[in-house]
């Protein structure tokens, strides 16, 4: 069984910038998917994270599931799978992306 989910993530800025007018908004590099691969009778959780930019972005990526933090560097124009939680009895989970340029 495989399921998935795609989220933006945004790059991480303080709250008033973000507030702003939509021509104030950061570009969003990184696209987030999430995926479930079931075997051995649990789940893994599986976050995708790709960079549509050029610059290389560090992510921080936690879940609903596993709120321990993972540190992760996405070259740009690149996508890396990022592990959250192997043998999980969820069959679903909600990643949480925070990313910013190098």
């Amino acid at each position: 069984a495989l399921l998935s989910a795609s989220f933006a993530a945004q790059d991480a800025r303080p709250a008033e910038i973000l507030a702003g007018s939509p021509e104030a908004q950061p570009p969003v590099c990184i696209e987030v998917r999430a995926e479930v691969r079931y075997g051995a009778l649990a789940y893994d959780h599986i976050v995708h994270l790709t960079n549509v930019c050029d610059a290389t972005q560090t992510c921080t990526v936690t879940t609903d599931v596993n709120p321990q933090p993972v540190e992760v560097s996405v070259q740009g124009h690149r996508e890396i799978e990022v592990v959250t939680f192997r043998g999980s009895p969820a069959r679903e989970f909600v990643p949480r992306v925070v990313c910013h340029p190098q």
